[in-house]
């Protein structure tokens, strides 16, 4: 008689939990994108760039090493090295070149003001016109041919400053700061406007919940858009269409949350987690999916790992 009814029981919390919703989000496998493991990178690293340059990504800072994968064959190079040994370091390429800007020599002041130009058709190194204020762990991004710094870390402090730098004059003109200072963020450009999402202002968990924009249009800042879901710094960014995705980051721990902010709805949505949650980390784009090199799995310093993967939205997506 005790069997038949803990059977029942059972049989009636089945039923209950059969018909009971799932909200989607704890649904396996029920969020967009897929990732898939690489070749891991030659050496540890974390606050490095990555930058896709002519079909193949290179991995910058940490250490003065300059590592290329070639997504064809799964495989790692190497190139000349960066003229010096930097971290919270961004890079971006343009016209056949990389332009790593600022950066720091030693946490949390050691920041510094130089360009550091690399030619992939010649593999040689040359300097550019000096940052008027220098600083690293800030947002990089480019538009119609210039490169935007916003943000970073200045002796040691969260800064709101917002520069561009034109190539073709090797010259710096200062912008408009932000409506508040921020640092370890990504900046990203889409419809038409440059955003500034997420990020902290000095220690790990002092993280920045809003959202903002420098129309390029007006020449000024706006706030007010949706925050970021979930609160962090250290994170790494990539544009899909008229998405800003956010992946992974730290603060209160470090997170596999990846989310994407929609410039013209103005709304958010959750896509698949990281397989490997990190941060300190730079995503190179390339051929519509997302590739990130390194990142530490460590809140902070000491969790530095070699770990590549990519992120593909679209089946298909990708250098390879």
């Amino acid at each position: 008689m005790k069997n038949r009814v803990r059977l029942a029981v059972a049989s009636t919390a089945l039923v209950a939990l059969i018909a009971s919703p799932v909200p989607p989000s704890t649904v396996a496998g029920s969020l967009p994108g897929s990732w898939e493991r690489l070749a891991d990178a030659p050496r540890k690293r974390q606050e490095a760039s990555y930058v896709t340059l002519a079909g193949k990504l290179h991995l910058l800072g940490w250490s003065r090493a300059h590592k290329v994968y070639n997504p064809v064959n799964d495989s790692w190079s190497g190139k000349a090295k960066l003229p010096a040994k930097l971290n919270h370091v961004q890079a971006v390429a343009l016209d056949g070149k990389i332009y790593v800007i600022g950066g720091l020599t030693s946490w949390p002041d050691g920041d510094v003001n130089t360009v550091y130009i690399y030619n992939g058709a010649t593999n040689k190194w040359s300097q550019g016109a000096r940052m008027p204020r220098g600083r690293g762990a800030g947002g990089i991004a480019v538009r119609n041919g210039k490169i935007y710094y916003a943000g970073g870390l200045n002796g040691g402090t969260a800064v709101p400053w917002f520069d561009v730098y034109d190539p073709v004059a090797d010259s710096w003109s200062s912008l408009p700061n932000m409506p508040r200072a921020r640092e370890h963020f990504h900046a990203a450009v889409a419809g038409g406007k440059l955003w500034a999402i997420g990020g902290r202002q000095g220690p790990i968990n002092s993280t920045v919940a809003q959202t903002d924009a420098f129309n390029f249009s007006t020449g000024q800042w706006q706030t007010g858009f949706a925050p970021i879901p979930t609160k962090r710094g250290g994170f790494g960014v990539g544009v899909a269409g008229e998405e800003v995705i956010v992946f992974g980051g730290e603060g209160g721990g470090v997170h596999p949350e990846v989310e994407a902010y929609d410039a013209t709805s103005n709304t958010w949505r959750a896509l698949r987690d990281m397989a490997k949650p990190r941060h300190g980390f730079q995503v190179a784009e390339c051929g519509g999916a997302f590739y990130i090199a390194t990142g530490s799995i460590k809140q902070g310093g000491g969790g530095a790992t070699p770990y590549h993967d990519v992120f593909r939205l679209a089946s298909g997506a990708g250098c390879d």
